[in-house]
């Protein structure tokens, strides 16, 4: 079985309440073993974040904590966690989605993502 360390970013903004953020494009064919994933969403003051999660191919909720405003005023919020999840393989490309939810829409949202894993052939 072949392995090839994953160590991926990306970084999307988005004026919707649900923002997504397309990670990792896992290759067809190839299964991903995610080992870490976090998320750094940036709000307008006043805004919360709700949930951020795994969206695509599966659903993975994790737990947001509010981090308090940036030196911009934005409200910051963050959810990080060790985990070990499986994802693929499939028939064609599939895209790692990680979304963002919050109370409010019309106004621009950044969502950052780390994605730490293993790409394996199954």
């Amino acid at each position: 079985m072949a392995e090839e360390p994953v160590n991926a970013f990306n970084t999307v903004t988005g004026q919707s309440n649900q923002v997504n953020n397309p990670v990792f494009t896992i290759p067809a064919g190839k299964r991903l073993v995610v080992d870490y994933m976090s998320a750094k969403a940036e709000v307008p003051a006043g805004e919360s974040v709700s949930g951020i999660h795994i969206n695509l191919p599966v659903v993975h909720f994790f737990l947001v904590l509010a981090q308090g405003a940036d030196i911009f005023g934005k409200s910051v919020f963050t959810a990080a966690q060790d985990l070990r999840i499986a994802l693929g393989p499939f028939a064609n490309p599939r895209d790692v989605v990680v979304r963002m939810e919050r109370n409010k829409f019309g106004t621009p949202a950044i969502l950052g993502v780390t994605l730490a894993g293993t790409l394996v052939d199954p």
